[in-house]
């Protein structure tokens, strides 16, 4: 499915969706999508044995795909780059592909930045007895320290749902990193280049204790850790 929307002047939501390695959730969350949305797929370098999903994916979306995984901060800015070439007036909402995020929570942020246009709305994750233990401390542990390095208190620095309009493009594309780092370093960057943001409570879901996720506690908490600890407040 193409997708080009060069000429239109509506405002589009568009649903971007970073992927490696999926299985059916990823077509579960597909199905869920209202058709007002536009779908944009970043196959990140998943295996051939994987061709099957982003085949069917494609009744549902647009996919976009390329041979060597490069993380799902590449992949992101390569859906980015791919949105502002071919639209004009937009929302972006980046959603995880396993499950975690639901529609309705998608469209909540996507209302929000339509009536405050160049801000990033953040989706709010609740930690209780029903999280993960793993992700409960470490992103408790992650809270505390961007808090008292950044002096901003973000409750929930790792949330993967965002939403923002067509005013922040160039800042997510110029924001550095490739992987899981890229995500910090965008809200490590939003003081500095005065971006307002707004945290917005969402639905709290894991599935099978998040053993899906691709995040690789040490090698990428430690880039993650190593990004905060280099942010000079200017």
């Amino acid at each position: 499915m193409t997708l080009l929307k060069k000429g239109l002047n509506k405002m589009k939501y568009i649903v971007l969706i970073p992927s490696y390695e999926p299985d059916n959730k990823l077509l579960n969350l597909l199905k869920t999508i209202d058709k007002t949305f536009d779908i944009i797929i970043i196959n990140d370098g998943s295996s051939n044995e994987y061709d099957n999903i982003f085949a069917t994916a494609k009744k549902y979306a647009h996919v976009i795909s390329y041979k060597e995984n490069k993380g799902k901060g590449y992949a992101l800015k390569e859906g980015l780059n791919y949105i502002k070439n071919n639209y004009q007036e937009y929302i972006v909402v980046t959603m995880d592909g396993d499950g975690q995020h639901k529609i309705t929570d998608a469209i909540k942020l996507c209302n929000y930045v339509k009536n405050n246009p160049g801000t990033l709305a953040l989706g709010k994750r609740k930690w209780d007895k029903n999280t993960p233990l793993k992700s409960r401390i470490g992103n408790t542990i992650t809270r505390k320290v961007f808090k008292h390095i950044t002096k901003q208190n973000i409750y929930d620095t790792q949330t993967g749902l965002r939403a923002f309009s067509q005013e922040l493009i160039d800042y997510m594309l110029k924001t550095p990193g490739n992987r899981y780092e890229y995500e910090i370093n965008v809200l490590l960057n939003l003081k500095n280049n005065h971006i307002k943001y707004k945290e917005i409570p969402i639905e709290t879901i894991y599935l099978n204790h998040n053993k899906s996720s691709h995040f690789k506690t040490f090698k990428d908490s430690y880039k993650i850790y190593k990004e905060i600890f280099k942010y000079k407040n200017n």
